[in-house]
């Protein structure tokens, strides 16, 4: 039984709204490494590291399940990076990751904000049924535009992506799924319900597009219609629908697909569900139960590396695998990639105030706090032995000092992207510098540990490898970064050294004060065209309840009053409308100038 040349990655991405642009950066510049590491490995130039690394598992919640989504379709295809020389070029459209995060849907004549304040979304429904504060409409339009056109071409091959690569999005399900638990008490056995709202979409990719009864959904591009490729697409759609902000979505898919699946359902029998239908619902952002769903990463390779173990004929005692943990012994590990990793649930030291209006934002705080709190995988993170978690993390150095604010797009809890291109280009790009600082300085085990696979990775190979700060010794790349050179004469050669990727000067990237407060206007117009509408929406007759004979009675009016109420209240409403528009307006574009100028983003002109 031959020993494993291997390491196995899991990748998940957390929430960032527009900042996945950098999330988006960061895997550009890492299937950029892979790539020139495998065409090194394929034309045997010397001095290459011999092991292998494969891709198993690429999970997300929000703008990071719709980059795992994203990620999912560009591997199977060739396509071009994008640098600090090329990123205002016509090859950034051919970039499945900067196309859909950079670019969006935004023209010359049309930018981010004037699409998603338009009212068309209000307007052309027949019902003119409000959906969310803001028109959501460009999300739908980028899925569709990378996830439809995307069929597998024949001629990529990446080995370092699994063949039956897991793609996981978590979602927030508005409907839930019932769940029972029987109790005994004095009276005999009673039944106690429970409704689960954490939602996941598991996508295993599947050259034979069968079901294995794993919960998991077979993808497929093998064919421009492929195989649930709509799925996927309600899934990447449906994870990024930031609550009240942006529209919710709808998701149909076999109920089978949440009964089978260990990572919903370990106990089968006790969820309300029939297996026979499918199973609709209404999906909003997986950021607000499960932001970094990074144990349901370790929970994957976990049962992929028993599968494999068992397959090999190995006796797998322990109940629940656990993956080794130690630099010595390692063969699987996880990198999350998090844009804003260092501000999530901290609690500040401030008054404690106990008046309605400030308890009830803090009660909602607090809920979604403690949802997305993980006291198992706490634990965990003492272990410093443990290497099996890694993280990329937006830094930015100015003069060799690092600054307080990395991303651009960072604003607003992250809508700040939205207002305008520079915001996002800067966080792509910055992306890919943090992940070449983080392959070539941080992603590396100690050479003195002599794990076996590094070990014969790394044997007779003196380039790549990074000295220790303190002491003696080297630390050894998980994934070599280098970059190969292929001459006119058909001959290839390693680059000297890979050149460091500058980005843009963050003091370059401005949004003007005038184009702020000319934005106010049409978020007034989109405001009241949200109150106005607010209350539109019916269920369908059959869900409709029926008032009581009693209500029914008390609250019959006369025609007259019922008119003079009508009117009364169309005046009143509009009167209130037109005030709070203007309100609301006005404070959001003031809480947009706090944000950009402390964040030293605005230019003031006027």
């Amino acid at each position: 039984m031959t020993e494993s040349k291997t390491i196995r990655i899991g990748i998940c991405m957390a929430g960032a709204v527009s900042a996945g642009a950098y999330t988006a950066g960061v895997i550009d510049y890492l299937f950029e490494a892979l790539e020139h590491w495998q065409k090194a490995k394929d034309l045997n130039l010397p001095g290459v590291p011999k092991h292998e690394v494969t891709i198993e598992v690429l999970t997300g919640a929000s703008a990071g399940g719709m980059t795992a989504a994203i990620s999912s379709c560009a591997v199977q295809q060739f396509f071009p990076h994008v640098n600090p020389s090329n990123f205002r070029s016509s090859v950034t459209s051919e970039n499945p990751l900067y196309d859909a995060w950079v670019n969006l849907t935004e023209t010359e004549y049309s930018d981010m904000m004037d699409q998603m304040l338009s009212d068309d979304d209000v307007r052309q429904h027949p019902a003119h049924e409000v959906k969310s504060i803001f028109n959501s409409g460009f999300i739908e339009k980028v899925a569709s535009r990378i996830i439809d056109t995307t069929a597998k071409d024949p001629a990529v091959n990446r080995p370092y992506v699994a063949k039956d690569l897991e793609i996981l999005t978590t979602q927030t399900n508005l409907r839930g799924v019932n769940y029972q638990l029987k109790f005994r008490t004095a009276l005999g056995e009673s039944v106690h319900h429970m409704t689960r709202h954490q939602d996941l979409a598991h996508f295993k990719l599947s050259e034979t597009g069968q079901y294995e009864g794993n919960g998991l959904i077979p993808l497929s591009f093998a064919t421009m219609e492929g195989l649930n490729k709509a799925l996927l697409k309600d899934a990447a759609i449906a994870t990024g629908a930031f609550p009240v902000g942006l529209s919710p979505h709808k998701v149909n898919r076999q109920a089978r697909y949440l009964l089978e699946n260990p990572l919903l359902n370990k106990t089968k029998d006790k969820i309300q569900l029939d297996e026979t239908s499918d199973y609709l619902c209404v999906n909003v952002d997986g950021g607000v139960i499960n932001n970094e769903p990074f144990e349901l990463t370790d929970q994957i390779l976990e049962r992929r590396k028993k599968d494999q173990l068992l397959a090999e004929g190995r006796k797998v005692e322990a109940r629940n695998y656990e993956l080794e943990k130690s630099a010595a012994s390692f063969d699987s590990t996880l990198i999350m990639i998090d844009p804003f990793p260092s501000d999530q649930g901290l609690v500040e030291d401030t008054e404690p105030l106990d008046a309605i209006k400030f308890a009830v934002p803090e009660l909602l705080n607090a809920m979604r706090q403690q949802l997305m709190f993980k006291e198992e995988e706490l634990m965990k993170a003492y272990d410093e032995e443990n290497y099996t978690r890694f993280m990329v993390l937006p830094v930015r150095y100015q003069n060799h000092e690092k600054q307080p604010y990395a991303l651009a797009c960072g604003g607003l809890g992250g809508f700040a992207g939205f207002f305008k291109k520079e915001f996002r280009e800067h966080d792509f790009l910055l992306g890919r510098r943090n992940c070449q600082l983080f392959l070539q300085k941080y992603f590396s085990v100690p050479e003195e540990k002599n794990n076996p696979i590094l070990k014969f990775g790394y044997q007779g190979v003196d380039r790549f490898r990074v000295a220790a700060k303190e002491g003696t010794g080297f630390f050894l790349p998980i994934i070599p970064d280098m970059r190969v050179i292929e001459k006119a004469d058909g001959s290839a050669m390693l680059m000297e050294q890979v050149p460091e990727e500058a980005g843009i000067d963050y003091n370059s990237v401005k949004i003007s004060l005038a184009r702020l407060l000319a934005l106010e206007e049409k978020m007034a117009d989109r405001f009241g065209l949200v109150l106005e509408n607010i209350m539109n929406g019916e269920r369908s007759k059959e869900s409709q309840s029926d008032p009581s004979a009693i209500v029914r009675r008390i609250r019959k009016k006369s025609k007259l009053k019922k008119y003079l109420l009508k009117m009364v209240t169309k005046v009143g409403t509009k009167v209130g409308i037109s005030q709070a528009q203007k309100i609301m307006a006005s404070k959001f574009v003031d809480a947009v100038i706090i944000e950009m100028e402390k964040r030293k983003l605005l230019i003031d002109d006027l």
